[in-house]
């Protein structure tokens, strides 16, 4: 089932290069903060188009794990939509000291969604600005803590450990400019400046 994620802010972002977790296929990912001002957008059955708050994620992973099982399964492993004090399928999102990560309280929801690079045209994931336009990577215009749209395509499966659900990203869009999570993004241009050129005046050079 395909929703819109509307104005998160953008966390762990993996865009521009793939990369593997224990040895599994290089991914394109990124985990998408959700706040009070944070939507979601998608396509009721009878073609009516809603956007509701993002704690409807729960009725959409229930309604996705229902036509997948016939019913939904008294235990599944949601990767898709989690809150950071751990009470959820994941962990606490915290470093190695406990503490959490950057953007993150215990309060915090969080949207997870990758796709594999062998999925993505021309092995690149579709990330634009607010003008549609293509994003590359060396820009600086998005990293952690920028404010996006994402689409994700939130399904179901059997996983090792059981029922899972599941979101692939499908494209991001930048939304509006943000504090950086964790280090800054550097621009190398700004780290240097013009250097005056000595001339040697001496014609028997």
């Amino acid at each position: 089932m395909k929703i819109k994620l509307v104005n998160a802010r953008l966390s762990f972002a993996d865009l521009f290069t793939p990369k593997s977790i224990n040895g599994g296929n290089l991914k394109f990912s990124g985990t998408f903060i959700a706040s009070d001002d944070t939507k979601i957008k998608f396509t009721k059955e009878n073609g009516e188009e809603v956007m509701v708050s993002h704690t409807r994620l729960k009725d959409v992973g229930d309604k996705v794990l229902s036509e997948k099982f016939g019913k939904i399964p008294p235990k599944v492993d949601n990767w898709l939509y989690n809150k950071a004090d751990g009470s959820t399928t994941r962990g606490a999102f915290t470093n190695s000291e406990g503490e959490y990560w950057a953007g993150f309280t215990a309060d915090t929801f969080y949207v997870s969604a990758g796709k594999k690079e062998a999925d993505c045209p021309n092995g690149e994931l579709h990330v634009i600005d607010q003008r549609c336009q293509k994003v590359e990577a060396n820009s600086g215009l998005i990293h952690s803590g920028v404010y996006v749209d994402a689409v994700i395509d939130v399904y179901a499966h059997d996983g090792g450990s059981g029922k899972c659900l599941t979101g692939q990203l499908i494209g991001v869009q930048l939304r509006s400019a943000g504090e950086a999570l964790g280090s800054a993004p550097m621009n190398a241009a700004d780290e240097f400046e013009e250097i005056e050129i000595e001339v040697d005046e001496d014609p028997n050079f």
